[in-house]
């Protein structure tokens, strides 16, 4: 993908966070493996500073966060190993 259209994914990944934000706790409901998602919680945690906060027996993500980290991830040039 072109940088330019990863930097408006990113925008618009961003803007929709901080609106959904304002919704309150609203957990995603993941359409995909659990092991994927099991995954991406716990990088989304290892970004976030709070590894501590990553249980596998409740894999639980706010949309917000989701959208937020996907932004963060679309914009950085390498691969994260414990997504791929």
């Amino acid at each position: 993908m072109k940088k330019a259209y990863r930097i408006l994914a990113a925008q618009l990944l961003e803007t929709a966070s901080e609106r959904f934000t304002n919704h309150g706790c609203n957990d995603f409901d993941p359409r995909c493996d659990p092991q994927d998602w099991l995954d991406f919680v716990k990088a989304y945690h290892d970004w976030n500073g709070d590894p501590e906060e990553f249980d596998p027996s409740q894999p639980h993500l706010p949309d917000w966060a989701v959208m937020s980290f996907l932004a963060k991830l679309i914009l950085d040039d390498n691969d994260s190993p414990t997504l791929s």
